[in-house]
């Protein structure tokens, strides 16, 4: 079973790759930035807490 955080990465990954192969460029590389920025900051929340 494939937990939320990957699922919803391969959808807006999926999203990313469909707005870049329509031509929409600079949305595709957004939902893709943010894809990847949203992971980092749930991943840093992640291990600050399990430091305590």
């Amino acid at each position: 079973m494939e937990s939320a955080t990957t699922t919803s990465l391969m959808a807006l990954g999926l999203l990313a790759g469909l707005m870049i192969g329509t031509g929409h460029i600079g949305g595709g590389l957004a939902v893709a930035v943010a894809a990847g920025a949203g992971l980092w900051m749930l991943r840093a929340d992640s291990v600050r807490h399990d430091l305590r």
